[in-house]
């Protein structure tokens, strides 16, 4: 018997499903930096959708009415581009070209929709999935360095510094899990993403912000820090992974 499949937007009721497929589906190394480890993920998502004006669009690939494939994109209309932040395919649908008819799907979605590219990031270790990126025509465009700052929380020096969401961070942390620090030192305004006990540096890592790193981690409780951006040679960044971006033309 010929097996039905169809894609469809995700609805509120399937919410819990796409999420627990993504946290199964990944290694949970590359889901260190991703909001979907938070545990209020269903309720961001559920509000989401309730959004007439949210830049996210949720996909599912149905198989005989049961959830086989789930991506996420978010659009940037400045740059005409739909970025693709999450594909995955159940583990009991594997082997089916679920993850090619989602893509090929959505691709066209989006060209119709009048956007010029697609883009992405994937981690070098990622064999499959990179190869798997670039059979569909994705090209690297550039890179961020993955690293774990290994603190010393015996330091006690610091410059005065402010955090300016205080309250806003916390009540917002308790719901989804995740948010970020807006924290003022010095002259330097720095938004830190925090994502269960851990803390996200993204882009820069100035010298400032490195010698109160201390400070915050232990006032605030924090477990882990990691760091996204270029390349650094201090002994406490410990190197993890390559993160590579991929852009696709789709306005041919």
């Amino acid at each position: 018997m010929k097996e039905e499949y169809n894609i469809e937007p995700l609805q509120e009721q399937d919410v819990d499903t796409v999420v627990n497929m993504v946290r199964e589906s990944f290694d949970k190394k590359y889901l260190i930096p991703s909001i979907y480890r938070g545990k209020g993920i269903s309720k961001f998502i559920t509000n989401e959708l309730e959004n007439k004006f949210s830049p996210y669009r949720y996909f599912v690939l149905k198989y005989d009415g049961k959830i086989a494939g789930y991506t996420e994109f978010k659009i940037f209309e400045n740059s005409s581009t739909a970025f693709l932040n999450i594909i995955c395919v159940s583990n009991d649908f594997r082997n089916k070209g679920i993850a090619n008819k989602i893509f090929d799907y959505t691709k066209t979605f989006f060209t119709e929709a009048g956007f010029k590219s697609m883009a992405l990031d994937v981690y070098e270790s990622n064999h499959v999935a990179l190869n798997w990126y670039r059979k569909c025509g994705f090209n690297q465009t550039g890179f961020n360095l993955f690293y774990k700052i290994n603190i010393d929380k015996e330091i006690k020096n610091h410059e005065q510094l402010y955090i300016q969401n205080f309250s806003q961070q916390k009540e917002l942390q308790k719901v989804f899990g995740f948010y970020f620090l807006d924290i003022v030192i010095k002259d330097e305004n720095i938004k830190l993403g925090t994502i269960s006990k851990d803390l996200i540096v993204r882009g820069k890592c100035s010298e400032l912000l490195k010698k109160n790193l201390s400070t915050i981690s232990n006032d605030y409780k924090i477990e882990t820090v990691y760091y996204i951006g270029s390349n650094e040679t201090s002994t406490e960044f410990e190197f993890i992974d390559k993160i590579l971006r991929l852009e696709l033309n789709i306005n041919l």
